[in-house]
């Protein structure tokens, strides 16, 4: 049996114990131990006396020890619990003072203790506190980790939860506890930190950082965020779309590894903007025609910028870069610029290109005393071609012709398109007017063979007109002027072909600029008027119908025939006001001639395609009709058969939107143009007019009879009128009369004449 005495466990009890059993030990075995040794009893007497001196003897001196020594023991625990009850005064004013929640709690988890913090902040009283349990101030949720709290506290620890009060309110703490020994006990000493506002302040952190990174991930622009010496930290999802580089891959790596940027015009390296906004701690922008290499190797079109990162003394500990993909918007600029100067059908250089590279032509030819020369071309009978054709053709047209003549000049030289069938030619740096009608044969020339569009054959020429520098001007309006002069001379010269500028052209182009100032003024004040041509019927003789044609007495230039101006009005758009008045008018008149009491006849008045084309035209009729208050059925409007054939369907709806208004079709110059039988057979007209073209071909061995014969005899297929012009002669007549022509007009039976005269014969024939 392994026993251990201690001294420190010296007490009364242990004392009576001790010295009954050495008193009993020493009794028992000195009398026997005596009656062995002497049998007298004298001497046992004695030696018993002896015995019982020396008993008390051992005792007293082992009493004196021990009273001794639990005398000494007890007055040092009294010392130490003095000391004890001191540090722990001292302690507890300590705790009060100090600001942290200190509790107490011993090992079976019972609050010993408390300090003032602790009661102010859990709203009980001291009392309160030193009487519950240490888990009453957990959450319930967390009661279950108090045993393993308990188990380890004595080694410390220190860990965050919450504490919920009296009041039931729960704030978030810090906790670091230890083991300590308390009047010799062992006790926790737990210090509480009350971390609200910390909390508060994490969270606030927390939302900025966290907003800071959805802001990163979701903008549309991309971010890369490095240190100081330029190696990456962080880069956002666009950035990685942009690079190529993930964030994991990026991060601690070189800013230059993985952002190469060059000049996207020449494809020198460009310079990182980070690297002068961590220089000059400033922000600073990307110059302009940068573009980012990625890691697959796709070049991007990029701005940017970039700002350094400074901490609260301002230093700069890193930069933050900024770019976008702009490759659609700086595409899109090019393309604009490329728009803004070339035409859209063609791809050739524009009018506004084109007097740049004419201003730098003529800025050389000054510096090295040469030449240059301009041309001005535009395509014969185009307009033709397009309103036969449809537009779409006319279009794919001028796309060959364009290019035709592109292939034609020299390397240097430049065509533009200038508008419409217009094309203008620059050649620079020529040796004289030789060179310029050498290039000039080879354009016409380019036209000799047709050009196949859909199956079909076109074959088209052009007029040219040349003007040279410095002979005809030293600069670019004059020059283009004077070649545009030359142009429309080699129209009157018969087309298809090229005349050069000379000084008497400026007078013809003056007069058709005249012409063109008289004729804008013209309608207002009133220099319009209209002449009338009968149409008779060939069977009787008697006047069916008038076309009304236009006279000009112009003020300034006197009396203009139509075809000095008609052309000009087309060109201009003055044809469409001009054309309404025409309108206008031969109603009215016609209306005053039914109210005077003769006969009603109808009033042919010729359309112009451009007049055809305004998108209100018909509702124009209409309103014309009711304002004149003519009965539809004594207008006939007279379209030619180009204007028949174009668009097709679209016609087919407005010639048949006009029958339902009461007007009568006539189709005007048949035969000049190309008409589809299938349409023809198909539209709503009244009339086929004979162009008098045919009729001169009568009796002339030209096959005009047979063509004249075909054109009645179709008509009448068709169930159609049919009425000749240009009549001259008895022949003609009795030719068409023998045919079953139903109408004519024309100078043997009378001229186009002023409304007095027209009465006139209106009586004359009646008679």
């Amino acid at each position: 049996m392994n026993y251990k005495w201690n001294f420190s466990q010296v007490t009364p009890l242990r004392i009576s114990i001790l010295y009954g059993l050495v008193g009993w030990l020493w009794i028992l075995f000195s009398d026997r131990l005596l009656g062995r040794i002497e049998t007298n009893d004298q001497k046992l007497l004695q030696l018993s006396t002896f015995k019982g001196g020396l008993f008390i003897l051992v005792t007293s001196i082992l009493l004196y020890l021990l009273i001794h020594y639990g005398y000494k023991t007890l007055q040092k625990s009294e010392q130490a619990l003095i000391k004890d009850r001191a540090v722990l005064e001292r302690y507890r004013l300590l705790a009060d003072e100090v600001l942290d929640i200190i509790i107490f709690i011993s090992p079976e988890g019972q609050i010993i203790d408390a300090n003032e913090a602790a009661v102010k902040r859990y709203g009980y009283s001291r009392d309160e506190l030193t009487n519950m349990p240490f888990s009453k101030l957990r959450l319930p949720e967390d009661h279950s980790t108090v045993p393993y709290f308990l188990q380890n506290a004595p080694k410390g620890m220190q860990f965050e939860l919450k504490h919920i009060c009296k009041d039931g309110s729960v704030f978030p703490i810090d906790i670091s506890a230890k083991g300590a020994t308390s009047n010799g006990k062992p006790i926790i000493i737990s210090l509480i930190r009350d971390i609200s506002k910390r909390k508060e302040v994490e969270a606030e952190v927390w939302l900025e950082k966290e907003r800071a990174q959805v802001t990163l991930e979701s903008i549309g622009d991309a971010v890369i965020t490095t240190d100081v010496h330029m190696n990456v930290e962080y880069i956002n999802p666009v950035a990685e779309a942009l690079t190529g580089w993930s964030n994991a891959e990026a991060a601690g790596l070189s800013l230059e590894s993985i952002f190469k940027t060059v000049n996207e015009e020449t494809g020198e390296a460009a310079e990182i903007p980070i690297v002068r906004s961590l220089r000059e701690g400033r922000v600073v922008c990307l110059s302009d025609n940068t573009a980012l290499i990625n890691k697959a190797g796709v070049t991007l079109a990029i701005e940017e910028s970039a700002a350094p990162i400074r901490d609260r003394e301002n230093t700069v500990i890193g930069a933050v870069l900024v770019f976008r993909d702009v490759s659609y918007k700086r595409n899109h600029m090019k393309e604009l610029a490329h728009q803004a100067q070339h035409d859209a059908l063609t791809g050739l250089p524009n009018r506004l290109l084109f007097n740049e590279h004419l201003r730098q032509a003529i800025a050389q030819a000054k510096r090295k005393k040469g030449k240059l020369a301009v041309m001005f071309l535009d395509l014969d009978r185009f307009k033709l071609i397009n309103d036969t054709m449809g537009h779409n053709l006319g279009d794919q047209l001028l796309i060959h012709v364009a290019e035709r003549i592109r292939q034609t000049l020299r390397e240097g030289d430049t065509v533009a398109r200038q508008g419409g069938d217009e094309f203008l030619v620059l050649l620079p740096e020529i040796r004289d007017e030789l060179e310029a009608a050498s290039v000039s044969e080879r354009i016409c020339g380019i036209f000799a063979q047709p050009i196949i569009l859909e199956g079909n054959e076109i074959y088209i020429s052009a007029s040219i007109g040349i003007s040279l520098y410095p002979t005809d001007g030293n600069d670019l309006e004059a020059l283009v002027k004077q070649a545009d002069t030359a142009m429309y001379y080699a129209k009157e010269k018969g087309r298809n072909n090229c005349q050069f500028f000379t000084a008497g052209l400026n007078i013809k182009a003056n007069q058709r600029l005249s012409t063109e100032n008289s004729l804008r003024k013209a309608l207002v004040r009133g220099e319009f008027v209209l002449h009338y041509q009968p149409q008779v019927d060939l069977e009787s003789g008697v006047i069916v119908g008038l076309e009304a044609l236009i006279r000009w007495n112009s003020v300034e230039l006197g009396m203009v025939s139509p075809e000095d101006f008609i052309s000009i009005a087309e060109e201009t758009g003055l044809i469409v006001p001009i054309g309404e008045w025409v309108l206008r008018t031969a109603c009215a008149q016609n209306k005053l001639w039914q109210t005077q009491g003769y006969e009603p006849v109808r009033m042919s008045v010729n359309i112009s395609a451009r007049q055809f084309q305004e998108p209100n035209f018909i509702k124009l009729v209409q309103q014309i009709l009711e304002e004149t208050e003519l009965d539809s059925r004594w207008l006939e409007l007279e379209i030619t058969e180009s204007i028949a054939m174009e668009k097709g369907e679209t016609t087919l709806e407005m010639l048949s939107a006009f029958k339902q208004l009461g007007v009568r079709i006539s189709i005007d110059d048949f035969g000049t143009g190309f008409s589809s039988l299938n349409y023809l057979r198909r539209m709503p007209i009244d009339t086929l007019k004979i162009d008098r073209s045919f009729i001169n071909d009568i009796s002339t061995g030209e096959n005009g009879e047979e063509v004249v014969t075909a054109i009645i005899q179709l008509a009448k297929n068709l169930h159609l009128k049919v009425i000749a012009e240009g009549v001259e002669t008895i022949n003609q007549r009795a030719f068409l009369k023998d045919r079953l022509c139903d109408e004519m007009q024309g100078y043997l039976f009378s001229k186009a004449v002023p409304t007095e005269e027209a009465e006139r014969l209106f009586v004359r024939t009646s008679n």
